[in-house]
Parts: structure tokens; sequence; C-alpha cells
């Protein structure tokens, strides 16, 4: 196979092999595969019309479930993947595969390959109305930090960001990541983005209060049904200030979904508790899939 790293110009030939499914991954979307292939050395190859995309290093070398395009064969795509890594000399690895992947290949290779889930990979998906109007019992502390904001800064300002105001939002954002720490890989990828703003199809948004950048936020729809907030940054010493970015973006630019995916967790205690406070509506699983030991 012939890999390629992900370049602005492929975005609508990677995103049709997307679109014969209604994915509610993020992975399953040329906008995180291009903003984030530095941080996996992600790449991609088109092989029997089939999307193969290859991440890690070395001996962490592994792929995504194949895509098939029409008319093409996923039992295929997996054996051109199984042969390449022979090839290689790497075990055969398979991650972030959902579980309507993991039936299909249980019901095309019974007893070849065995599947672990991985939990701090499933991303968070949300009711898009939960989290607009964080009704109810289960979001009253939520609701209390929103209404702290709004009586303390009733004349804060929603604003989008556009190609006018985005020099300023690009030295907010260097600013955060100066106060709380170098996250590199987080850093060029919001650059990335912000470098391409209108050929990835991105909105985003940031709130104002007396005239300065407190938050921002960036996201994309992955279809009709589903959004994707790629990016969310805010002051933490203003109280209430994450609940009014998350819910003023989403009302004012993905009121029409049904879902917002937030993303995974990474395991990371503190973000899986913060993440499991807005009450998903469910998970977009992800199982690893691995030869089975009589292979």
């Amino acid at each position: 196979m012939e890999f390629h790293s992900f370049d602005i110009k492929d975005k609508d030939y990677i995103n049709s092999f997307f679109g014969e499914h209604h994915y509610e991954q993020c992975d399953c979307s040329f906008n995180t595969l291009f903003l984030w292939q530095h941080a996996y050395n992600t790449v991609w190859a088109v092989e029997d019309n089939i999307l193969f995309i290859r991440a890690g290093r070395g001996d962490m070398a592994y792929f995504m479930p194949p895509f098939e395009g029409e008319g093409a064969s996923f039992k295929h795509g997996l054996e051109v993947i199984k042969q390449y890594l022979e090839s290689q000399g790497k075990p055969f690895r398979l991650m972030s595969a959902s579980p309507w992947v993991v039936e299909q290949i249980k019901n095309v290779c019974k007893h070849t390959y065995t599947f672990e889930e991985f939990r701090d990979d499933f991303e968070y998906i949300y009711k898009t109305e939960d989290l607009i109007r964080l009704s109810g019992k289960k979001f009253r502390m939520k609701k209390n930090h929103l209404n702290s904001f709004l009586r303390e800064y009733p004349d804060y300002v929603y604003e989008p960001i556009t190609l006018e105001n985005m020099a300023e939002v690009k030295e907010a954002c260097a600013a955060w990541f100066k106060r709380h720490g170098d996250i590199e890989d987080e850093m060029v990828s919001i650059q990335r983005c912000f470098d391409y703003w209108e050929e990835l199809g991105v909105k985003g948004a940031v709130i104002r209060i007396y005239g300065r950048i407190e938050a921002f936020s960036i996201g994309d729809k992955l279809n009709d049904r589903v959004a994707h907030i790629h990016f969310e940054k805010a002051n933490p010493e203003i109280r209430g200030l994450y609940q009014v970015i998350n819910r003023d973006f989403i009302m004012h630019e993905f009121a029409d979904t049904l879902f917002i995916n937030r993303e995974e967790d990474l395991g990371i205690s503190g973000l899986r508790q913060a993440k499991m406070e807005y009450h998903p509506d469910h998970f977009a699983e992800k199982y690893n899939v691995m030869l089975a030991s009589n292979e």
C-alpha cells in the first residue's frame, strides 16, 4: 500500500468513505484525522476502493477498521491489513472498532479475532437538548454555575470566530496555554485548525467579558445528527464560564443536531468525572481487535 499524510485537498474524497455509515466517532472524520495526524503518526491509503488508516509507530503501529467504498468487501479489507502487518513483521492490531464493526468482523470471520473493550477511548455522546437546557435535578449543579455567571456578568458577549477576529482568538489561545501549561500536540492541532479554517468548514465562538476573550470553542458536524466539539478552553477562575461557552456555542451553532460528541476521557480520572457530570446519553464504544491465539 502507498500511504499518504492527510492533505486538505483530500477532504471530500476521504469523507466519502465515512459517508457510507453515520458514524458517531470523531476519528471517523477527515477533520479530526487531519488536525491530529502529527500526534498519532496517522496516514492513509486506498486500495480496491477501501480506505485504510494506519497510526502509531514501530511495534505499536495499528490500523483503524477498513472503510469500504461502494461495492468493496469489508472482509477483503481485513485480509489486506493482516497481510500488510505480517509483511512488516508486526502483530495484527485494529483500534477504534465500533460495536457495529465488531459484529461485522464476527459475521465474516468467525473465531478468527478477539475483542477487547477500550473504555478509556469511549467517546461521550450527549443529547443536544440536555446541554442547552440543563434541565432537571441531575443538572442542578451545572445550572447553578451557569446562573451564577449570568448574575455576575450579565453583559457578557457571545461572538462567532471569523477571519476578522481570528488573530485576537489566536492570542487568547496562546495565552491560555501559557497559563495552563504547554500541551504541544493540542497547540499544533489548534494552530492547524486556524490555518485551514475555511477549508475545514469548522465553526467557533468566543465569550468576551469586559471586551476580553475568556473562553472559546471550536466544532463541526460529523453528520446531520451529531456535532463534535474539537476544542474548548475557558478561564477556570471564572465560575460558570465553561457552562456558558458549552451551552451558548451548541445553542447557536448546533441546535439542529440530536447529539454532541465531546470525545473521550483518556482514562484521566478528573476528566472522566467532569464528563460524567454532564450525564451522557450513551457512548461511542471502541474495541481493540487482535488475532485469536489459535491463528
